[in-house]
This record gives structure tokens, sequence and C-alpha cells, in this order.
């Protein structure tokens, strides 16, 4: 029994490792197909977008560009001045930015009317000076280290329409569409800008590149890869920013200022009005940890946060292949092995803190410009407890129905009820519990038989069996086995209880009485067949016993073995010789003898054992 408790023990930990790894591969092959066909994408950018809210201003950012604001107050000072007449100012500002040691300028401004132009469309009379008003402004773009920007405006998926600058501020470019930035923005389905692209086409097209990639490129800093995520420094208005109005006539002093802003800077000038036209959706723009709803960001701004990771080359790259896999297989391994030993309750608390393990890892993972995916650990994790919840379930169904198939016909319905959904359930592989066990006989059995025919008999034996079996039954007893004319019972297994030991003398007392009765159905049965009064003896013992399945592969049964159940026998076989219908021993009256109404005593040593019993004749049991 002994081997076969752990022949039974080493077939569970092979279907729990063969079940474990199962779920462990099918969750992980499930998220990981997940993740390489973005199928999680909707829910992996809110988590990423959360990080940044999170994270706030990044700790490693130092200011690589600054934008030179065409703000309220600017366009307030200057408000009887349309933008389109602007170019005075602009090359007063970029006349004091060649003052310093700015290392590139973009103007973040599509110049796609010219002054003389304007004139025309509102019916005034151009003259020499709407022809050479900016004039200042063109010497200045010729200096080499300025680009400008256009803007491809998609009409169809290959049909674009490129705004460029006029002609005369293209002309005045060394490098002419060489210096023309796109200032288009690459947008993920959700509308957020995540990324960025250096070139929108991949042929001859010009121009053809991004107005960040351009500026950083004009400064000597290169992109890595034809398409990147942006590092954002930090939330709106982390950019620093200098008004455009400082920039125009400054004085000595004013001017020194803004050459230790400006030196070895990349400038950006652009128009940041109230209301203007050139807000966008970022990972900062709203949702969980946001601060006083959603807040766009300029283009500019955004354009510097793309200059700002080419330079520092901090943009968030994907976890290795192989860590991401390790990464996943070791939480959902966890989740699995958890959950399976531990049961759907506290497999639900260790997924959970599985979970927010993850995520901390993987925010901590965004802190150091690495992005290890949440969303499949989370599915993979989630996809592991309903796993081994599933076969957990299919088990103690199975289980369910295998008890059931073994007790059924042995217990009482309301005993196999509690048994099923009692928590602690019958060891089927063997257990050594103390119960007590009760053999019957019925005596003269061999006379009994010799006067019916066998039909007879087997009507006899099934009708008084019927009567004694619901009885057992009824008192949470099972009945173990049928042995020609005896019966075997146990009390206290499969289902525990205390006071087994009463409850079968109660049984017993209740046998005698049956049979008693049963004489006069016998007698008017079978009249005149000079049959033997119908009599049993009963012999009760108390001890320990090893419970379980015992049988082969053709044929199990769970039934008891052991000394308790052979001195039950022999206690049984005394009956005849003694005299006593009842025989039991002090064990199993021991810790009810008070009750218990006791005729005869005695000594007797089983054979095949060493020491002696004391046995009495149990007469009857109190109330």
């Amino acid at each position: 029994m002994v081997n076969l408790k752990h022949i039974l023990s080493v077939k569970r930990q092979k279907h729990f490792f063969r079940n474990s790894f199962a779920i462990i591969f099918l969750s992980c092959i499930l998220a990981e197909l997940c993740f390489f066909n973005n199928w999680l994408s909707f829910l992996e950018q809110p988590v990423y977008d959360i990080y940044h809210r999170i994270a706030k201003v990044r700790p490693w950012y130092s200011p690589h560009v600054v934008i030179v604001s065409i703000d309220d107050e600017t366009l307030n000072k200057y408000i009887d001045d349309p933008l389109v007449f602007w170019g005075p100012h602009l090359a007063k500002a970029l006349s004091t930015i060649h003052q310093t040691k700015a290392l590139a300028i973009g103007i973040d401004i599509i110049f796609s009317v010219s002054p003389e132009s304007w004139l025309q469309k509102m019916e005034i009379e151009g003259s020499d000076i709407s022809r050479s008003y900016d004039i200042t402004f063109r010497e200045q773009l010729h200096h080499g280290d300025i680009i400008l920007s256009g803007y491809a405006n998609w009409l169809s998926k290959d049909n674009e329409n490129i705004i460029l600058p006029i002609v005369e501020y293209l002309y005045s470019l060394p490098d002419g569409l060489a210096s023309i930035g796109l200032s288009n923005l690459y947008q993920d389905n959700d509308g957020v800008i995540r990324s960025f692209a250096v070139k929108f086409f991949d042929d001859d097209r010009s121009p053809d590149t991004a107005f960040g990639p351009l500026l950083a490129m004009k400064a000597g800093f290169f992109p890595t890869a034809p398409l990147n995520r942006i590092g954002y420094a930090g939330p709106p208005g982390t950019i620093p920013r200098l008004s455009f109005k400082n920039l125009i006539d400054p004085e000595k002093n004013e001017l020194k200022r803004i050459a230790d802003v400006l030196n070895n800077k990349i400038i950006i000038i652009s128009v940041e009005q109230e209301g203007f036209n050139d807000a966008h959706m970022t990972p900062y723009a709203g949702g969980i940890f946001s601060q006083k709803g959603m807040k766009l960001m300029a283009g500019a701004e955004i354009h510097a946060n793309i200059i700002e990771s080419i330079i520092t080359k901090k943009y968030p790259k994907n976890l290795h292949w192989f860590m991401r896999i390790l990464w996943l297989t070791i939480f959902v391994s966890s989740g699995t092995f958890l959950s399976q030993a531990f049961g759907p309750r506290s497999g639900f608390t260790f997924v959970l803190c599985l979970t927010s393990i993850s995520a901390l890892f993987s925010y901590s993972m965004f802190l150091l410009g690495i992005l290890a995916p949440l969303i499949n650990v989370i599915l993979a994790l989630i996809l592991c407890y309903f796993g081994t919840l599933g076969i957990r379930l299919t088990q103690e169904e199975k289980d369910r129905l295998q008890l059931e198939n073994i007790f059924s016909p042995y217990v009482s319905e309301s005993l196999l009820t509690q048994m099923l959904t009692s928590e602690k359930k019958p060891i089927l592989g063997g257990e050594e519990l103390e119960i007590t066990v009760m053999f019957s006989d019925i005596r003269n059995f061999t006379t009994l038989s010799e006067k019916l025919s066998p039909n007879e008999v087997v009507e006899m034996l099934n009708h008084y069996y019927g009567l004694i079996c619901d009885l057992i039954t009824s008192h949470g007893g099972m009945v173990d086995k049928f042995i020609g004319d005896a019966v075997m019972a146990i009390f206290g297994a499969p289902v525990g209880f205390p006071d087994h030991a009463e409850k079968s003398l109660k049984v017993a007392l209740g046998m005698i009485e049956i049979s008693q009765n049963f004489r006069e159905w016998v007698k008017k049965r079978f009249p005149d067949r000079d049959i033997p009064e119908f009599k049993i003896g009963i012999g009760i013992h108390t001890g320990k016993a090893l419970i379980g399945n015992i049988g082969s592969k053709q044929r199990m049964e769970y039934t008891a073995i052991g000394d308790t159940i052979n001195i039950a026998s022999r206690l049984e076989g005394l009956c005849k010789k003694l005299g006593w219908a009842i025989v039991a021993s002090q064990t199993t009256i021991v810790s009810i003898q008070e009750k218990i109404i006791i005729g005869r005593r005695d000594k007797i040593k089983p054979k095949g054992r060493t020491g002696s019993i004391d046995i009495v004749e149990v007469l009857g049991i109190e109330d």
C-alpha cells in the first residue's frame, strides 16, 4: 500500500507538471502571437502613455533645443503687422541669433504667400517696396544654417501636394529644396504622436525629410533608423522658450543673456499663439495620471523632442526578443505553478501580485529607455489563471464523478453530498485513519440455505441486506462489501466524524432489532420449511486502518486493510462460541462506556497476534 501511495503521488506530480507546462506553453504562444501581430497595441499604447505621465520631466534631460516663440506678447506688440509682412522682424531676430553660437535654425512657419502676392489678392497695387520689403530676411536665409518648413498634403494614397515656401525664399537658401523640412508628424492609429519618421518618401522626390530630423542633421546629428519612437523629455512646456520679441534689437546686456541661452543650441522659431492650430495629441494629452485635463503639445515642441531624441539617442527601444520571451515565461510559469499548487483563490491573489510586479518591472525598464510590453504578460497571466482554473474544475469534476461512482452504492445520499462538498476529500491513494469496523453474518446460514432454492436464498439476502444497508448508511456508515452471508461496514470513512464508534454500536443494536423482526418475514415467506430461527452475530472493533483504493488495473475497490479489520472479523467469529449477539472490543466502547449497557466481559488472544484484547457483550445503549 505504501508503494501504491508513492506511485499515485508520482502520477499526480507528472499530471501537475504536464498540465503546468501545457498551460505555460499555450499562454506564452497566444501572448506572443498577439504581440507579434500588434493585436494588443490599442491597450499597450495607453500603458506607454501612462508611463510618460508618471515619469513627468525625465531626469536625464539637458536642453539642446530652444524654441523662439512668436507668442501672444510678441503678436500684441506687432498687432498691426500681418505675418506675411514679418520679413524684417524675422531678419532682425535671425541677425540676433547669428551673433550667438547657435548650431542651426529651423523656422516652423510655412511662407506660402509673398508680400507682393498678398497685396495683389487684396487688390492693392504693388510697388518696388513690396518686392524688396523682405530682402533683409532673404539675406539671413542665405547664411546656410537655416531650414524652412514645408507640408505634404495627401490628396489620396499615392497623390500628395507639397506646400513649399515662396520661390524667393527657396532660392535664398543655398541648398534649395534640401533645406526644406516637412512639418508633418507621424500619428498612430489613435491620433497620438509617439514616433517620428525621418523621411516621408522612399523615392527621389524632394523635399522628403521631416522637419525635426533635417534640423538635427543640419547641426551635425543623424538619426539611427528611418522610424523611431520619440524620447519625450517631459510634458508640454518642458522645452525652454525665448520670446521672439526679445530678439528684435536687443540691448548689449540683453544680447549677452540671449547668447547664454542660445549658445550651442538648435533653434526653432514658431508661432505659439493661444488657439493657433498647431497643437497635437502626445502621451501627455490626458487619461490616467494626467494633470488638469487634456493638454496638447505644440508642433514646435514635438519637433524639439524629436531633435532631443536624435541627439541623446534616448528614443525608447524594444526589449530584446529573447529577454521579452524570458520575462514572459518567468512570470507565466510563476503564475501557473502557484495557481496550480494553491488553488483558485490564492492563485488569483498571486496573479494580481505578479501583474503588479510585472507593471513595476515594465515601468522601470521604461525609465531606462527600454519598452518591456506589459499587456501581453497580463494576458498570458489571465490565460494561465483561467487555464489552471479550468483544469482544476475539470479535475474536480472528474474526481467528483469518480468518488460518486465509488461511494454511491455504499453510503447515503446525504453523506455522499457531504463528502463531495467537503474541502477534505477521501484520499483514494491511501491514508491511515482511525475507524470503527463492523462485521456481521447470519447464524446457521448453511442449514438455512439448504432449506431454500438458490433464487429464494438470493431473495431473502437481498431483502435483509436492503434493511440493514439503509440502517448503516443512515448513520454515516459505509457498506464496504458483502461476503456471502456476511457484511462489512466502516464508520469514520470516507467522511470522518468523531462519534463513529457510538454510531456503529447504535447500528449494531438496530441490526439485532431488524433481525428479530426479519424472523417473522422469513416464517411468513417460507412456511412449513422447518427453517432455523434467523439470527445474526456482530463483531466491532475500533483502531487505525489504511483506507484507499486497492486492487489492480482491471479492478479497484475502496476498502480498509490492516489489523483493525482482522480483529473485527475475529470478534464476529466469536459470537457463536460465546453466545453473544454483539461482541465489541474495549477500544470501541471506551469513549462512551457510561452510555453502554454491558453484559459479560472477557479477554481473548486472537490467533496470529501478540497480546490479548478486552471484549464486552453489548446489550443496549442509553439515550
